[in-house]
């Protein structure tokens, strides 16, 4: 039992120290994806907006909730450059995406994606284990400033403030 338990510290070590490595400032990758509504969206196009990506399962209930609770804050922010992508880890077609935007009030722009475009456009290994939504804040020069997961729950309890914390820092 306590092999087990001493298994596990170290996993759990092991795999914070993969994800607070990623942490640090980086430059996003190029991406060129087209929205379940047909716009076209590239980290080119964006270039000179604050920029949140957000990766997601559309199936996942704290997705559901974070997109719920983000879309007011993104239609307040927009009109200061802010640019939020939704993009969806799970097999899904453009209209189960369009449902969930539907359902959960989402007008950001939302694209299919896979775990191999989320480790190329963020750097983190597809080995290393996330939990959705996987929140990356972009500034205007294109580089990753701060990240969070769903497995932050006190950061996701405080969901808006901490959000507009974080967009104010990009500038």
């Amino acid at each position: 039992m306590r092999r087990i338990r001493a298994s596990r510290a170290l996993l759990a070590v092991a795999v914070s120290m993969a994800v607070l490595s990623a942490a640090e400032p980086r430059p996003m990758r190029p991406f060129d994806v087209t929205s379940f509504d047909g716009r076209r969206v590239s980290s080119e196009s964006l270039k000179g907006s604050k920029v949140v990506l957000m990766f997601v399962a559309t199936d996942c209930p704290h997705c559901q909730e974070t997109a719920r609770r983000l879309d007011p804050v993104y239609r307040d922010l927009r009109r200061d450059g802010l640019e939020i992508v939704g993009l969806t880890l799970n097999r899904i077609d453009n209209r189960g995406i369009r449902e969930f935007a539907t359902r959960f009030g989402a007008s950001f722009p939302i694209a299919i994606s896979s775990r191999d475009e989320f480790s190329r456009i963020t750097g983190i290994s597809v080995m290393t284990r996330i939990y959705y939504p996987y929140v990356l804040f972009v500034d205007r020069q294109g580089v990753i400033r701060e990240e969070h997961q769903g497995s932050e729950q006190p950061w996701f309890d405080r969901l808006e403030a901490n959000f507009r914390a974080a967009v104010a820092a990009l500038e």
